[in-house]
């Protein structure tokens, strides 16, 4: 390219530049003073809604309330404990819990049992002869056999009228929680023909002439 044509093309682009100053000048200014101010833009501010003790419990109950079971079924299981009637008598008390549809109804009785009468049973002099340590160590079915496997703290503590006593919760509430089942009592895994420390005599299986003898 010649020196001529090299001095025509930057005079055409002074003469271009000097023309768009001149005619958009003011636009371009407003423009870049609008880029300028664009940084300062503050956005509107948001308060959030403080939350109280009680309105956190609240959102903390809602996830468990939509996991909920809906329209659980419960079927009614009969245990028993010990009470004292109008004469002093001891007498086996029937209390009655709900079993949701499906589950052991034995099994459940039974660990029911185990852990005594509640508050409102005991306000009403509800009580209980079976050991506090007492654990379950298992329901095994086998066709028409159940059996009861205790530890070994279900036979001690007590003399022999606590014994009979636990032995008749024990009947009574497996008998009235199973139909046309033949219940055994072990203990650590064991056929107990005898319990306690005087040996009083069970017939097997459970019924409620067992300790008769």
């Amino acid at each position: 390219m010649s020196k001529f044509s090299t001095r025509v093309i930057i005079l055409l682009f002074i003469l271009t530049f000097f023309f768009v100053r001149d005619k958009y000048g003011e636009q371009i200014g407003n423009f870049i003073n609008s880029l300028k101010n664009y940084t300062s833009i503050e956005l509107p501010k948001i308060s959030l809604p403080k939350i109280t003790g009680k309105e956190k419990k609240e959102v903390i109950k809602k996830p468990t309330e939509v996991l909920k079971p809906q329209n659980q079924e419960f079927e009614t299981v009969s245990i028993y404990f010990l009470a004292l009637d109008s004469d002093s008598n001891g007498i086996y008390k029937k209390v009655q819990r709900e079993v949701p549809s499906g589950e052991n109804k034995l099994e459940f009785a039974i660990n029911e049992l185990l852990k005594g009468p509640n508050l409102v049973e005991k306000s009403m002099g509800a009580y209980s002869e079976i050991p506090k340590s007492t654990k379950l160590l298992g329901i095994k079915q086998n066709g028409n056999k159940i059996i009861i496997n205790f530890n070994s703290d279900f036979q001690y503590g007590g003399g022999t009228d606590s014994i009979y006593s636990r032995m008749m919760q024990l009947i009574k509430t497996s008998l009235v929680n199973t139909k046309n089942k033949k219940i055994y009592l072990y203990i650590d895994g064991k056929q107990l023909n005898t319990i306690g420390g005087e040996g009083i005599m069970i017939t097997q299986p459970l019924s409620e002439k067992s300790l008769e003898y």
